[in-house]
């Protein structure tokens, strides 16, 4: 059982290059989880207001997303090298900055300022290394979809790890240290994925991208991002609302173990789903992972006990990673492999524009009528989720077979000394529903 579920994702790293690729990745998101809930600890215990906490935080999430598509197509166009490079560098010394103001009591305008010129400079690092998982994996389906599921696991590493440093920073260093530590870091992932130009996929000339258009205009894309925001809606509530929760129950240091409870049992559910080659629509799965994800989530509003939020968030997570799974390998046959990254980018952006609406919106029920309707509106979320996904389902099929003969690279990738063979790209096979 467990080479049955180990195997896939060794094959996938046995890649040349792909094992070093992956790694910088990693070490670039890992600030992801530390920092977002870092700006909530360090503005709400400055400032004693969850509502500009949210606010901060959602400013630099929105911006981030928004953000991101831009130096995304950039990435598609000029290479990924000189993004990596320029961006983070920005990012990192704005951060500082903007621990500053707030530690010196700058004005609001300012903090707010510093928080959306760090967003618009962080690039989207999980969408740079699945672009490279695509280039390298030429074609293969089972190793994309093991490569892809591989992503989100380190994802929910991520989630998992980062929230219990930054609770550990904020409460045993001070509340600042998250922001900082969370700048060295990314700025060093960023550095190190871009010197390992070997893996990253040449950028098309000008006339190749312009040709396409955006990302955005190809058929389901909408649905697929608004299945993004809906999910996004639901992490961004969820943390304000954890946080606000256990510091009303007196349990602060519980709020980084429940959000890292909810990541790891995310992380163990992509491990088993992603290992698996499920011969079914995608569309199909996604309807079955968001539904199972509602049914959780529902009850959040009603929980009065710690042990019993850390319970359902540990519940509810076993779907979260199969229903990223299956969002973004919808992206990736929906959109031409010219504007992968952009494609990407657009679905991790609407998980990110859902997340800043949760975190603002969750802050300012906190502060105004209570938790209980922060983790309704996260709920809310995964209902929009669910409904896109009944309602898409006959597009999203239709347009992934108008572009079955769709190529990504053509340039061979060997695995054990052997060109990879493989049908149509694909991060999982799809079977057409019957019409």
């Amino acid at each position: 059982m467990f080479k049955s579920v180990y195997d896939p994702y060794a094959q996938a790293l046995r890649i040349p290059g792909a094992a070093k690729f992956s790694l910088a990745g990693f070490i670039a998101r890992i600030p992801l989880a530390m920092i977002g809930l870092g700006i909530l600890l360090f503005i709400s215990n400055t400032t004693g207001s969850y509502a500009f906490a949210g606010f901060i935080q959602a400013s630099f999430t929105l911006t981030a997303a928004l953000a991101a598509v831009v130096s995304s197509r950039m990435s598609d166009r000029y290479g990924q090298r000189i993004v990596l490079v320029v961006l983070p560098s920005i990012f990192s010394v704005t951060l500082f900055a903007f621990v500053y103001t707030v530690s010196n009591d700058f004005s609001r305008v300012w903090q707010t300022l510093l928080a959306v010129i760090a967003g618009a400079s962080f690039p989207s690092f999980g969408s740079f290394v699945r672009t490279r998982w695509a280039f390298l994996t030429n074609k293969n389906e089972r190793l994309l979809n093991s490569a892809f599921a591989w992503e989100s696991i380190l994802d929910e590493v991520v989630f998992t790890i980062g929230p219990l440093v930054a609770v550990a920073l904020a409460f045993g260093v001070s509340f600042s240290s998250p922001i900082l530590v969370g700048a060295v870091i990314t700025l060093l992932g960023a550095l190190l994925l871009a010197s390992l130009a070997d893996s990253s996929p040449p950028p098309f000339t000008r006339s190749e991208h312009k040709s396409e258009g955006s990302a955005f205009r190809f058929t389901g894309m909408t649905s697929t991002i608004l299945v993004a925001l809906g999910v996004g809606a639901l992490f961004g509530t969820f943390e304000v609302a954890v946080v606000a929760f256990m510091q009303e129950a007196d349990t602060p240091q519980l709020a980084g173990f429940t959000l890292a409870m909810w990541a790891a049992s995310s992380m163990a559910g992509g491990l088993v789903y992603g290992s698996r080659h499920v011969n079914a629509p995608l569309s199909r799965q996604l309807v079955y992972t968001t539904l199972v994800l509602t049914i959780i989530v529902l009850p959040l509003a009603f929980i009065s006990s710690p042990p019993l939020l850390i319970i359902v968030a540990t519940l509810s997570g076993f779907a979260i990673a199969p229903t990223l799974i299956c969002t973004f390998s919808l992206t990736q046959r929906l959109v031409p492999s010219k504007l992968l990254t952009e494609g990407l980018t657009w679905t991790n952006s609407g998980m990110a524009a859902g997340f800043a609406l949760g975190a603002s919106l969750g802050g300012v029920l906190v502060d105004r009528v209570g938790t209980a309707y922060a983790f309704g509106l996260g709920s809310l979320g995964a209902v929009l989720a669910l409904a896109v996904t009944l309602f898409a389902q006959t597009r999203w099929n239709r347009a992934i077979y108008a572009r079955r003969d769709d190529l990504p690279w053509t340039v061979p990738v060997s695995l054990n000394q052997e060109p990879i063979p493989g049908p149509a790209p694909g991060a999982f096979q799809h079977e057409r529903d019957p019409e």
